[in-house]
């Protein structure tokens, strides 16, 4: 599979695995391009995002709604094979999903890893549920979004509030439908409940999400035996959100902590 691959390499490298960034559903490596890549680049990171298959320009869009989570834990793993050197992933909602998977069948291929807003092991059920309840009409847009009937993204459920015009049309350009395949699995446990991995973890919860809620980012957490960072002014993209700027720095502070960087 040929997969779309961005890279934004420092200038002054510092002693630290490269970072590798994996986006959720509907989206492509595009949503790391305008902050994550260029901030931890320029804080001395090797920097990559993927598109997963038939996301982005990646290659699999005519059979987008066949791919299995699976499957985009394999592009990750074919990626991850090309890099130079055991890398952080660091994955958005769905990505987390691959990611945890990736962590389980290959503890040992990853230097670190840090969940953003992210599915769940146990599956998102409650979170839909939840979702459908308090959103019912943004539900239903987007699931007419992910069908091709619907023009327009439902941004409330994603983005905050005061985002920009200009922006909307931006990523409303960028934005795409997600597998339905992929999607039916997002009920199901991701990885199984003795999971213990070995590589440490970051868990960040956005309090204004209305995808994930904070009681899911909490039992997130304990499964992994950390505690979650919780952000009490973003929402579920937290790459894009107008405050991104607090949610790079957590993760640069579990770098420099977790992994000893240095010049």
């Amino acid at each position: 599979m040929k997969l779309e691959i961005l890279e934004c390499l420092p200038r002054e490298k510092l002693n630290a695995p490269p970072l590798l960034f994996v986006h959720g559903a509907y989206q492509g490596a595009w949503c790391w391009k305008e902050h994550f890549l260029p901030h931890f680049s320029s804080r001395g990171f090797a920097s990559y995002a993927l598109s997963l298959r038939g996301h982005g320009q990646s290659e699999g869009r005519e059979k987008l709604h066949t791919f299995t989570l699976k499957d985009y834990a394999e592009d990750v793993l074919q990626v991850m094979c090309q890099m130079p050197g055991k890398p952080v992933l660091i994955g958005h909602s769905m990505g987390g999903a691959v990611v945890q998977k990736i962590l389980y069948a290959h503890p040992d291929m990853a230097a670190a890893a840090v969940l953003m807003a992210s599915n769940p092991p146990s599956g998102m059920i409650k979170d839909l549920l939840r979702m459908n309840l308090f959103h019912f009409f943004d539900g239903r847009r987007l699931s007419k979004f992910n069908q091709g009937k619907a023009g327009s993204f439902p941004f409330k459920l994603f983005f905050p509030q005061e985002l920009p015009a200009a922006k909307k049309t931006e990523y409303g350009k960028l934005l795409q439908p997600e597998s339905k395949k992929a999607l039916k699995e997002f009920v199901e446990r991701v990885v199984p409940a003795s999971f213990n991995p070995q590589a440490p973890i970051l868990v960040l919860c956005a309090r204004k999400d209305k995808i994930l809620s904070e009681k899911t980012a909490l039992a997130l957490a304990y499964t992994y035996k950390t505690k979650p960072v919780i952000f009490p002014d973003v929402h579920h993209e937290m790459m894009l959100d107008t405050n991104w700027q607090h949610v790079a720095a957590e993760i640069q502070t579990f770098l420099h902590d977790k992994l000893t960087c240095a010049v």
